[in-house]
């Protein structure tokens, strides 16, 4: 019999190819004895209703739908109370394993092997996974402080020939920039007449902190031709341990897309289905939502301050999780990261986003996590920080 090893084992060439995620790569540094990791992109464990869930884990409990196959599409009660949150029809929404899930399936239904998706300079580095597992390359579209640029977009386009946009808009990961609505309404328009699909990845929509943002491309798109499919997720404003997800799809690409999940996985979890749904169902949500936004508008204003104070760049955002912050000019960007961690702090390098290698300038930034930690961390975070500036420019 012959012994299967790493040089005989069976491997397809998109699992030898998938790059390796650059955050996963920094949990080993966050994991060391008294690290302040402000790199990850996690929800803080206090902005998580422990109450109102374990209440609702019990109602699903009760259910014996909880216990059972379910429709690939999602519970149809769960279905209609999230349609309920951005005023649509039932019909419109597909329940998915977290929105991670939901770039997968959009990306495998859309495209092709060997096709190009449009995407920001910056991004969300699982997405790039997602596209090299399905030999689908990313074609960079400029970025300034507002977001994706229309100029640098329509360009894009006849460059690429792609026909696929994916973005986050609002509270941007990494750069947590929220395009403006007219800046919206001209991509929207572009798009449309260009024929160019667009996934709106928006898990971070409820976590504004003053006002509202603009309104969902998915929402705009139905006064107009755009054709959008929106991503939400329960990870960020609820629980990430549920991993419940949902698409905003339009009505001639949701059976392929269903049918899409599936080949993948049939449905997703009934039991997590039901306990976002007896949440939902509980009035608890928006009550809870409002404390969680008080709580990260704080730490966000804790954060800045101390970043600002290190010598940083790093402008306000109006909501979500992150700054995207420029390093001090007169520091190397590699020796500041080493110099941080030594002295127990730890944040994301702006390479680790990067769409592409051409992208430019994108060292001399970092993405910054102001949600997960408490106000007494981010204080020992900065100071740390602080001091790493110091050392890195004597």
């Amino acid at each position: 019999m012959t012994n299967i090893t790493h040089s005989t084992m069976p491997l397809s060439r998109s699992a030898k190819a998938l790059p390796k995620n650059p955050l996963r790569a920094l949990y080993p540094l966050a994991a060391r004895d008294g690290m302040i990791s402000l790199a990850n992109g996690h929800p803080s464990p206090d902005a998580c209703d422990h109450t109102g869930l374990q209440d609702a884990l019990k109602t699903a409990a009760a259910d014996p739908m909880t216990w059972r196959y379910g429709p690939t599409a999602g519970d149809p009660r769960l279905r209609s109370a999230l349609a309920d949150i951005s005023g649509d029809q039932q019909d419109s929404v597909v329940v998915t394993s977290g929105a991670q899930q939901g770039i997968d399936l959009t990306i495998r239904t859309l495209c092709n092997a060997g096709d190009t998706v449009l995407v920001p300079e910056a991004l969300y580095p699982a997405t790039l996974s997602v596209m090299a597992a399905c030999n689908v390359s990313a074609y960079a579209v400029p970025e300034d402080v507002g977001g994706i640029c229309i100029n640098g977009l329509d360009k894009a386009i006849w460059d690429s020939n792609a026909r696929v946009l994916y973005l986050t808009p609002t509270f941007g990961n990494p750069t947590g920039s929220v395009l403006s609505e007219d800046r919206r309404a001209a991509l929207l328009a572009l798009c449309a007449r260009m024929g160019v699909l667009i996934i709106e990845d928006d898990p971070y929509r409820d976590l504004w902190f003053e006002a509202p943002p603009p309104p969902s491309l998915w929402e705009m798109s139905k006064s107009n031709d755009a054709r959008v499919i929106a991503l939400r997720s329960c990870s960020k404003s609820i629980a990430p341990g549920l991993r419940i997800g949902w698409m905003l799809t339009p009505q001639e690409i949701t059976p392929h897309l269903v049918a899409m999940k599936q080949a993948s996985d049939l449905q997703s979890s009934g039991t997590a289905q039901m306990v976002a749904l007896a949440y939902l169902s509980s009035g608890r949500f928006s009550g809870w939502l409002a404390t969680v936004r008080a709580l990260y508008q704080a730490r966000h204003d804790a954060l800045q301050k101390g970043l600002v104070a290190a010598g940083f760049d790093a402008p306000a955002v109006t909501g979500g999780m992150f700054f995207w912050a420029r390093l001090p000019e007169h520091i190397d960007p590699a020796c500041l990261f080493e110099a941080t961690v030594a002295q127990g702090a730890l944040y994301a390098p702006g390479e680790a986003f990067a769409a592409c290698s051409q992208v430019n300038d994108i060292t001399r930034y970092a993405r910054f996590c102001f949600a997960s930690n408490s106000l007494e961390k981010i204080s020992q975070a900065t100071d740390r920080l602080a001091d790493a500036v110091h050392l890195s420019t004597t």
